[in-house]
């Protein structure tokens, strides 16, 4: 399996066992709150790094295939005056290929190095809850009087200290967080100051575009962030409490590089009988009109059995105008062992084992393209510890191929054809 695929087990465990410990030591309800801040997703940074290091390395190849073909053009073979104009430009092209090569690489950089950061924030989690369950423990021991009563207040206070410490981790991480911001935000303008001094006239224009179109998308999120940080904070309080039967609602306002808007949200609610219950949908809406909007659900049940599904529609040219839409779908169930257990009025967080099934796929109205992929997985504390997935890909003329992998502690296993022939 990949390096951050125990990433979800270790902040799994380290809620555990400071969900223990907030019984009887006070500030772990806040540690808690601290490691719900900082959670995060290392697979996917590391995914999405490797693409960006894929796309440095297609420029480095564009820059050799077009030395190459400048150069087999002979002096002999071209004469004319216009040669040494061309050749400018040509070299001209490959220098500014030379900045968005070295800003593919630094993006690249930045995402894999915060997906570290999160797996040691990950690792800290894990220790600190680890002595914090070791502390609660010898605490209570001095509540129940079998050592010395006052060791319970020396407990509070180094529980005291170790949210401190933990609130200044959080900070790191969200320091580090800020820095690959800075290399995509920066970087791209610096990238587009360097294109244009080697001769890209339209790439500050480009740029300042961009910002536009994200300074939009940014300040609705802002709004969506600031409606979701008391809800969180609601949401984290430790079990036994009473309040709402909505433990959860996050609201969603997007918008894309084709100037469409994502607008919705979604709901958890807790029903007297032990269900949780999750609903979903959002309209798109863009420069030619509605262009779309999904809906998504699902059901936990009270003995750790769950189902859910989506659908979404997508018509960046506006529904019924243009060319035909796309679609994509999911259903999945999951299967876990109870979190919890009584002890008096109050629920005591522990370990969970389980295992997951799903099946995804979209396709695309206008070319017949498309793609199902289907996937299980066995899990410890919400994070797989086993996975297997395949997936069918077919290009609307008849072809298909098929793809797979199987993922275990030992490493990983592929089968099938990771890239459709037709693309080769």
């Amino acid at each position: 399996m990949g390096a951050f695929n125990s990433y979800d087990t270790l902040m799994g465990t380290a809620d555990i066992e400071v969900g223990v410990a907030q019984f009887i030591l006070p500030p772990a309800v806040m540690i808690g709150f601290q490691f719900k801040l900082a959670k995060g997703n290392p697979t996917n940074l590391e995914k999405a790094s490797q693409s960006w290091d894929e796309a440095a390395k297609a420029i480095e190849q564009t820059k050799t295939l077009m030395q190459q073909r400048l150069s087999a053009i002979s002096a002999q073979d071209w004469t004319a005056d216009d040669r040494p104009a061309y050749e400018k430009k040509v070299q001209e092209f490959i220098a500014q290929l030379d900045v968005l090569q070295i800003y593919c690489q630094a993006v690249s950089i930045a995402l894999i190095a915060f997906a570290w950061v999160l797996m040691v924030y990950a690792i800290f989690a894990i220790g600190m809850g680890t002595f914090l369950a070791a502390l609660a423990a010898v605490a209570a021991a001095a509540l129940a009087g079998i050592i010395t009563a006052e060791i319970t207040a020396a407990c509070e206070a180094i529980a005291a200290t170790c949210l401190t410490i933990t609130i200044v981790a959080t900070g790191v991480l969200a320091a580090a967080a800020q820095m690959a911001a800075v290399v995509f935000q920066g970087g791209s303008m610096i990238a587009a100051a360097a294109e244009a001094f080697k001769g890209n006239d339209k790439a500050l224009s480009d740029f300042m575009t961009a910002q536009a179109t994200g300074s939009a998308a940014a300040l609705a999120n802002l709004g969506q962030n600031a409606a979701n940080a008391g809800l969180a904070f609601a949401g984290s309080r430790g079990p036994g409490t009473k309040g709402s039967p909505i433990s959860n609602v996050d609201l969603d306002a997007d918008r894309n590089a084709d100037h469409t808007w994502n607008v919705g949200g979604g709901v958890t609610a807790k029903t007297p009988g032990g269900y949780e219950v999750t609903g979903g949908g959002h309209v798109k809406y863009g420069d030619h009109g509605f262009a779309g909007g999904d809906v998504s659900g699902g059901v936990k049940t009270p003995v750790g059995l769950g189902v859910n599904g989506n659908v979404e529609y997508t018509d960046e040219d506006g529904i019924g105008q243009g060319d035909h839409g796309s679609v994509k779908y999911g259903a999945g169930a999951e299967y876990s062992t109870p979190g919890s257990v009584k002890s008096g009025n109050q629920e005591v967080p522990i370990p969970t084992a389980g295992g997951k099934v799903g099946i995804e796929g979209e396709h695309n109205f206008e070319t017949g393209q498309g793609k199902v992929s289907s996937s299980g997985s066995a899990t410890v504390n919400g994070g797989d510890v086993v996975k297997g997935t395949s997936g069918i890909n077919y290009d609307g003329k008849g072809h298909t191929s098929t793809s797979g992998s199987v993922d275990t502690p030992g490493g990983t296993k592929k089968y099938g054809d990771e890239t459709p022939p037709w693309d080769k």
